[in-house]
């Protein structure tokens, strides 16, 4: 199975040369020392309001050869706990393959909520966006699509638990790195947005995924893929990666000039 793209020509331009020429816009200098990252938020918006976010996070990290890529369900469509177990996701002139081994792994670990669904990623545009930037990149990875919809914290443990099992049995501890695809709060006025992601955000830089779930949801933060981001805490923890470092924060009203109404974005490095 191909997964055609459908965020394409609306996320993010078509065709690899003019992403490029977007990304380029951006006068992003790629660091010098990379920092070799277990684990990474990155926003999933449009290009144009999120992509300098995201691709400045990308461009601080070493890509791995095994890509783990959770994303929120916003369609509502397929099971609630979904992967992708084969196939590639197309791009019209790139592919990327599945990891079916990895994917088949996680699915397989006792205790895990996982379950093999395409139907979840069809329409889906959270795993999607993160692809071009991580192929600006590197041009040769795998990834394993994930589509997750809301889930109880113990169910959160098992996903971290199947996911890092997996990992750990393959021996890719060193040698993956998981994208939680999230946005910040939407919506809501800058500095509204910018107080209730302070903190969202000082809970993932002190590798909380529990004070992360309770605060987002003690607070109301809109922040649409906690759980992936909680998922990509607990695996990073079980893999005993201790420093988090926040890469940027922006939000949309920096792009429009609208500030009473914005999406916050950040990137933020677990390693």
């Amino acid at each position: 199975m191909i997964r055609e793209p459908v965020a394409m020509g609306y996320f993010y331009p078509e065709g690899l040369s003019n992403i490029r020429n977007l990304l380029n816009s951006f006068n992003v200098v790629p660091a010098k020392e990379k920092i070799d990252a277990f684990g990474i938020i990155s926003p999933h918006a449009g290009y144009v309001y999120s992509g300098k976010t995201a691709y400045t996070g990308y461009s601080r990290i070493n890509v791995k050869n095994n890509i783990i890529i959770i994303g929120p369900n916003h369609t509502g469509m397929g099971a609630d706990y979904s992967v992708m177990g084969e196939g590639k996701y197309g791009f019209r002139d790139f592919n990327i393959s599945v990891n079916s081994e990895l994917a088949d792994a996680i699915i397989k670990d006792k205790g895990s909520p996982f379950a093999y669904d395409e139907i979840a990623h069809t329409k889906e545009h959270s795993v999607e966006v993160q692809i071009p930037l991580l192929y600006n990149f590197k041009k040769d990875f795998s990834i394993v699509p994930i589509i997750v919809s809301f889930m109880r914290y113990s169910d959160a443990l098992n996903a971290s638990a199947a996911i890092f099992n997996a990992i750990k049995g393959l021996d890719l501890l060193n040698d993956v790195l998981i994208v939680a695809s999230s946005d910040m709060t939407h919506y809501e006025p800058a500095e509204s947005a910018r107080f209730k992601d302070d903190i969202a955000i000082k809970e993932i830089l002190d590798l909380n995924p529990s004070g992360l779930y309770d605060k987002v949801r003690e607070y109301k933060i809109s922040m649409c893929g906690f759980i992936p981001a909680a998922i990509m805490l607990n695996v990073a923890k079980m893999a005993d990666r201790t420093n988090a470092r926040l890469i940027e924060y922006t939000n949309s009203g920096e792009v429009t000039g609208d500030y009473t109404s914005v999406v916050g974005y950040s990137s933020i490095v677990v390693y």
